[in-house]
């Protein structure tokens, strides 16, 4: 008996199928192994993928903080140092100790705006690194899904041809009989029973 094999999922044909079945069979075959193994990518990924979406999430509200509180220091140095020239010409004395003050206040105010710029460029970096693992991610799974879809195409694919041969072994004869039927010839040729 011949029979037809597929090598790449190692299905064989059912006695009397033919190749068009067959190859129905092992692409309806393919399609439950290929759901099988994208579901196990899903479960695999998944995790990974709202872990790094909740990373981002946070990433983008600490840049947001961090923006904000940018912006609050620079309209404080802003005052201060606007405070602290309209003092100086305003007030008696542009030398004395609450201008000086005024102006290492002003001048504190400045340190803090850079350190507060320096904070928010570290979050965008933060949130910028974050967005390219997580997109980085999604390519990787794409192209596992797509490697896995392309894995086995049943109606392109060479099958190989297997021959079962019959054994000796597992041989079991039920019933052996003999029946016979005698019959006439006339001198025409014509076969008539001879039991009526």
């Amino acid at each position: 008996m011949e029979l037809l094999k597929s090598p790449s999922t190692k299905e064989v044909s059912k006695p009397g199928e033919s190749e068009r079945d067959f190859r129905v069979r092992l692409q309806q075959f393919g399609r439950e192994q290929r759901d099988k193994g994208a579901a196990s990518l899903r479960q695999k990924y998944a995790p990974k993928i709202a872990g790094l979406q909740d990373r981002v999430r946070r990433a983008e509200q600490q840049k947001e903080k961090q923006q904000a509180e940018s912006r609050s220091s620079q309209m404080q140095a802003a005052i201060s140092v606007g405070a602290s020239i309209l003092g100086a010409f305003l007030g008696r004395k542009t030398i004395s100790a609450t201008n000086i003050g005024r102006a290492t206040t002003a001048i504190r105010g400045a340190g803090r705006v850079m350190k507060e710029s320096q904070d928010v460029s570290l979050a965008e970096e933060n949130v910028a690194a974050l967005q390219k693992q997580l997109a980085d991610l999604e390519a990787q799974f794409k192209s596992e899904s797509e490697a896995l879809t392309a894995a086995t195409d049943p109606l392109n694919e060479k099958l190989d041809t297997i021959s079962i041969k019959p054994t000796k072994g597992n041989i079991a004869v039920k019933l052996v009989a003999l029946a016979w039927t005698p019959h006439w010839r006339s001198s025409n040729g014509a076969m008539t029973p001879a039991w009526t």
